[in-house]
């Protein structure tokens, strides 16, 4: 019988660590989120955890790289099947926050992400440098990058409305607030 135990890769165990943070932020909200909740998720020992993240607060910086990776990925590659390269990354953004159905999950790992951000400002910062990875190619121009903000703004205004339940918006009323923001640039799930 073979004893020698075999070690996990450290990005491994940082994944699952992650993962079951999210799990925690999404069904206990942010007042159940703690190291010991998100401990007893996981497959290692809370030193284990305490290793990768040594504070509840690293753990938030964490899951906020974990989750601002996730999202400039996707707006990234939802931009490259845009034709259009001008203007691509603003209308990717407002086309992933409409066309990804929003879980009741998000909205409580969200709530979480929003309420560390609130508490402490260098969390909000953090996640900003993940949305610039996908301001970069905006229109330089005057009219070129008020009408990127434009859409940004629009993006993030639906994504607290869907936090928050403000303005419930069917999946018909979200399509046709995309055709209306950007005519000529539909692109959904479905195409390619």
């Amino acid at each position: 019988m073979d004893t020698t135990t075999r070690r996990r890769a450290p990005d491994d165990t940082r994944i699952e660590i992650l993962d079951k943070a999210l799990e925690v932020a999404a069904e206990l909200g942010a007042s159940g989120f703690t190291l010991d909740a998100v401990a007893a998720r996981t497959t290692v020992s809370k030193g284990a955890v305490l290793h990768h993240f040594p504070t509840k607060k690293a753990l938030l910086e964490g899951m906020i790289d974990h989750l601002g990776q996730m999202h400039s990925d996707a707006v990234l590659a939802e931009a490259r099947r845009d034709p259009e390269p001008y203007g691509r990354n603003a209308r990717a953004y407002l086309r992933s926050v409409v066309n990804e159905p929003v879980t009741p999950q998000d909205v409580s790992i969200g709530r979480v992400v929003l309420a560390a951000c609130a508490i402490d400002p260098s969390l909000s910062q953090r996640w900003n440098r993940w949305i610039e990875r996908i301001r970069r190619d905006d229109p330089a121009d005057p009219v070129g990058a008020d009408d990127a903000l434009l859409l940004r703004l629009i993006a993030d205004g639906l994504w607290m409305s869907d936090l928050f339940g403000t303005h419930p918006v069917s999946q018909e009323q979200r399509q046709a607030l995309l055709m209306l923001l950007t005519p000529g640039q539909m692109l959904t799930a479905n195409d390619l």
